[in-house]
């Protein structure tokens, strides 16, 4: 079977070539818009380029270019050519891309204005340059290539939050069986403007059809996030939905309450990335005064995996993160630890694994470790109590349960319970004093299974939403000492 994940977007544009599309933030001006025929003429404009370096359908394309209008099209005209992008791990240095480029065979590198000593070195390990030329606009539309649906369509990196960042790799259908799921989960409103923080929710949008704004955040580094200026895009420009991670939502929250601000005209709001505090999308409830909040549990292998419609009802953060019902296109299932056998007896507690259309699994095996441990309850509700690699329990209870309480202390920015045989030792990053800390696990763990309680002054955190722990650091700290 044939296919070519593009194919849905390219056809949106070429049936709507004067709607906008996209709305890129100007820090020197206006806005910019960009059309269907826009992206169109962009996305041919990286084809011909790519036909000029004799790229051939499935070659691996590294992309070496910031977040910008400009890499939307790379990543789309290199889909739409059969080939395959790459995009790097957050943060990478010069050492890891050339380990990157060895490691996963790239044929070509997309930059932007490349020097010539970088030409030089690509050369001499027969890599090809690609950049943009503007003797190369204003050519014909093109259509997108036909490829095995098994054909690697993007690749990408995770966090890195159990390890270094791996790679995973999203087939054509697989690319379209996610959009899908997600369609599924959240179909479009009429007229929807979305402001989305994760760049992968664009490709979505534009399978859908509709008109994305992206935040004014410097290459979508959520440490930069301005709130008034995310503020003002959401009320001058209507928009109708926003997702992003707990880091960015917290910065958002803050600057409601400080400014007592509402946003009515926001009627869908998704918070993932991580797992999600229980007080969180409560508070925002009292913002967003009209929007669905929804807690979307899922990966890059599988998103989503479960979604949670918010209600009224606070769920008690010691039996961990709730994250709610599990997608209707995706099979799950609770390992033991110690028997490795799928546990079927509700609230024990294990390892998830996901099986499904719209999941990468590894090959020759239909399931994916999620590596991340929980429960279903008696209704079939998932609740997250670890991270794999921390998920020790002391008398039945794991690090993400004492984590979730502390994070309703107030004073504490993140908190980190790294498991020992001897008790859990807790970090905390903020500036809420010990006793208090210690009574509010006490009111829900036995004594017995803390052993220390810290202050740190920086928690370290992934470098991709600046929300999960990176408890092997915590760890390394520890021997340290």
């Amino acid at each position: 079977m044939t296919s070519n994940f593009y194919s849905a977007i390219h056809k949106n544009l070429i049936e709507n070539p004067d709607k906008t599309f996209i709305k890129w933030p100007n820090p020197g001006g206006d806005d910019v818009y960009f059309t269907g025929h826009d992206l169109l003429e962009g996305v041919a404009f990286v084809c011909k380029s790519l036909q000029l370096k004799k790229i051939k359908p499935g070659d691996r394309v590294l992309l070496g270019i910031p977040f910008s209008f400009e890499l939307v099209c790379a990543l789309l005209g290199i889909i739409a050519y059969g080939a395959t992008p790459v995009l790097p791990p957050a943060n990478s240095r010069e050492t890891d891309l050339l380990r990157l480029i060895f490691n996963h065979k790239i044929k070509a590198v997309y930059l932007k204005n490349p020097e010539d000593h970088i030409k030089r070195i690509l050369s001499f390990i027969r890599v090809k340059t690609l950049a943009q030329d503007a003797a190369l606009q204003k050519i014909a539309y093109f259509n997108p290539v036909l490829v095995p649906a098994e054909q690697p369509a993007l690749i990408s990196f995770s966090s890195g939050t159990t390890g270094k960042p791996s790679a995973v790799i999203r087939t054509h259908q697989i690319l379209k069986a996610q959009h899908l799921a997600l369609k599924q989960s959240f179909p479009a409103l009429p007229g929807q403007q979305d402001l989305p923080l994760f760049p992968n929710i664009l490709l979505h949008n534009l399978s859908l059809g509709i008109t994305t704004l992206i935040p004014d955040i410097p290459n979508l580094d959520v440490r930069e996030t301005d709130p008034e200026k995310i503020i003002a895009q959401l009320l001058d420009e209507g928009i109708d939905s926003l997702t992003g991670n707990v880091h960015y939502f917290k910065i958002l929250v803050s600057y409601l309450q400080k400014e007592k601000l509402i946003l009515p005209n926001v009627k869908k709001l998704g918070i993932g990335g991580s797992p999600v505090p229980e007080y969180l999308p409560h508070l925002l409830q009292n913002y967003f005064v009209n929007a669905s909040i929804y807690i979307i549990y899922g990966s890059t292998q599988a998103e989503p995996i479960a979604v949670r419609q918010v209600t009224d009802e606070r769920k008690n953060p010691s039996r961990g993160f709730f994250v709610g019902t599990v997608h209707p296109g995706i099979e799950l299932r609770i390992i033991s630890p110690l028997s490795n056998k799928e546990i079927t007896t509700p609230i024990e507690s294990g390892l998830v694994e996901v099986s499904g259309e719209h999941v990468v699994s590894l090959t020759g095996n239909n399931w994916l470790n999620t590596g991340d441990h929980g429960f279903l309850n008696e209704k079939g509700e998932l609740y997250l109590t670890a991270r794999a690699g921390n998920e020790g329990r002391l008398e039945g209870f794991q690090h993400y349960q004492l984590e979730h309480v502390l994070a309703h202390v107030p004073g504490v920015n993140y908190a980190a319970a790294i498991y020992d045989p001897q008790g859990f030792r807790i970090y905390i990053e903020g500036k809420t004093p010990i006793r208090e800390l210690k009574l509010a696990l006490e009111k829900h763990f036995p004594a017995t299974i803390i052993s220390t309680v810290e202050s740190i002054e920086k928690m370290p955190l992934d470098q991709r939403h600046f929300s999960k722990i990176l408890y092997k650091d915590l760890c390394i700290r520890n021997l340290k000492k």
